[in-house]
């Protein structure tokens, strides 16, 4: 075979003129059946052709000759060659034969091939210059871009239809629990302004009601939710578009406990604000029986008396009283719920008869009252001694370590209590705290007075400097008597000793040795 030449007989698509290989039925290039009776000559003569039809259409030159090319193309593989060569260097094959239309980029600029059609293989470029052929480019072009506007206006379809699907199925509440921020953005309802629940008061009564009120910053529809746990369970409606709303809960039951919560309410019954849990009461119901009184009983001196009775329930204590029947008069309401009742008169006059009336009131308010009125005449004169019932000896004893002195005449009107010890005495010291322990209870209208027994001031230092290192500082006055001349007059003979004063001045109760804070307190109250 001569050296140029085709080593074989070439085969060329009748479509795109591009090479096939034998034993193949379609166009490795276009796809295209091509047919067994197209030689390589033939493909050869197809591009000068080609060229010919171009120039005597005036579209361009016939081919150029080997001076004028200035690129070249394989007659087999259609590949460009920058160079002239006789052996294609892509395909292998012999290029001596058949001159090549220039390169692609050299056509569109001398216009001889339209640039729409770069984008088709370079050999099918070079047939579409062929009269029609570039018709048939446009048209292809053409249902490509139709295919892709079709492709993008279903996608449009299928979103618009996806979101009506969404619209309706949140109507119908069809949209699964990950898509409910798309619920809540597809609501149309206006968010309700949130009002501030204040002043929420609950006001029993024993009947089995219970007046629940509350207030808005804003007008509100409101109910109360109420039970006997915090689960609640009973509903109670309230006003509707009020800033101020009460509603009454009937059918509770006496001395029970409940719970209850306020809720603000939209108008489509929606909850927007809810208080907290609250506890109401329900008291027991009322009774009506007054307390009884028993065992009255008073106990007169020249210038007042001591009213004692009892009840038999916790009560309070007054005394209405006077020089008739009419019983003008009354003693301060003492408030304190006792059964045992003291009360004291006082600023009376000596040997004259007083008619007075016992009045004690219940927690329920039920009323107790003497009737008709009890009496008691007050003695001509009370004699002077230590003994119960008898006027307390006055004295007059300086206070320890100090320039001052005390008299006991200087606490009339008060209650006061007095004690007598010494040092040598084992229970005096416990006596000590005692007293100290109940004056730091600051009882009103009550003094307390310790008499030492002594004639030595350091043992009275020692004392007291042992109670304030073990027990604290010692407030209880302290009196001195050097030569015990107040124990004498008191007939003290046993330590530690306690005298009972009431405010008359009268010895009312004398304890020995050591007692307990209970037994004071009682017999305080008595005085």
């Amino acid at each position: 075979m001569t050296e140029g030449q085709p080593s074989s007989s070439a085969k060329f698509c009748r479509q795109c003129g591009a090479p096939v290989p034998e034993n193949t039925v379609n166009c490795p290039r276009c796809g295209k059946k091509w047919y067994l009776d197209r030689l390589e000559e033939q493909g050869v003569g197809l591009w000068q052709k080609i060229m010919e039809k171009r120039a005597a259409a005036g579209l361009g030159d016939a081919a150029e000759t080997s001076e004028q090319q200035k690129q070249y193309r394989c007659p087999s593989c259609m590949a460009v060659l920058k160079t002239p060569a006789a052996i294609c260097p892509f395909c292998g094959k012999s290029t001596a034969k058949t001159r090549i239309v220039p390169a692609v980029e050299s056509a569109i600029s001398e216009g001889t091939i339209d640039e729409e059609l770069t984008g088709l293989t370079d050999a099918a470029r070079g047939l579409a210059a062929i009269k029609g052929a570039t018709g048939r480019a446009k048209k292809l072009r053409g249902r490509k871009r139709l295919k892709a506007i079709d492709i993008a206006i279903i996608a449009v379809i299928i979103l618009i239809l996806a979101g009506i699907g969404f619209v309706v199925g949140g109507q119908y509440g069809l949209i699964p629990e990950q898509f409910a921020f798309f619920k809540s953005s597809q609501s149309s309802q206006p968010m309700a302004a949130t009002p501030v629940l204040s002043n929420i008061s609950a006001v029993p009564d024993s009947s089995g009601k219970a007046t629940i009120s509350w207030s808005t910053d804003i007008p509100s529809n409101g109910k109360v939710l109420y039970g006997n746990t915090d689960s609640y369970g009973v509903t109670a409606p309230g006003e509707n578009g009020t800033l101020n709303q009460s509603v009454i809960l009937s059918g509770l039951n006496p001395a029970t406990t409940y719970h209850f919560k306020i809720v603000a309410t939209d108008d489509e019954g929606r909850e927007i604000a809810a208080s907290q849990d609250n506890i109401l009461t329900i008291p027991a119901e009322r009774e009506t029986i007054p307390p009884a009184i028993s065992q009255a009983k008073a106990i007169s001196s020249d210038i007042g008396a001591i009213i004692q009775w009892v009840t038999d329930e916790p009560a309070n204590s007054q005394v209405v009283y006077g020089t008739t029947e009419s019983c003008d008069s009354f003693t301060p309401l003492d408030s304190k719920l006792t059964t045992s009742h003291t009360v004291r008169l006082s600023g009376l006059e000596s040997n004259v008869t007083y008619y007075y009336r016992i009045k004690s009131v219940d927690s329920s308010g039920n009323e107790a009252r003497s009737n008709p009125p009890d009496a008691f005449t007050t003695l001509i004169s009370v004699p002077m001694g230590a003994k119960i019932g008898e006027r307390a000896p006055d004295f007059t004893l300086p206070v320890f370590k100090t320039q001052d002195s005390i008299s006991l005449r200087s606490y009339k009107g008060q209650k006061v209590l007095v004690t007598f010890w010494a040092i040598h005495c084992p229970e005096c010291d416990r006596a000590l705290t005692l007293l100290q322990s109940f004056k730091n209870k600051n009882m009103p209208d009550v003094v307390i007075l310790a008499v030492f027994l002594e004639s030595k001031l350091d043992d009275i230092e020692k004392t007291v400097t042992k109670f304030k290192s073990e027990q604290g500082e010692l407030t209880v006055p302290v009196l001195v008597d050097m030569y015990k001349t107040s124990s004498h007059m008191y007939n003290v003979d046993k330590l530690p000793t306690t005298f009972f004063i009431d405010a008359d001045g009268i010895v009312r109760d004398i304890q020995y040795g050591t007692f307990n804070s209970g037994q004071i307190e009682q017999i305080i109250d008595s005085l």
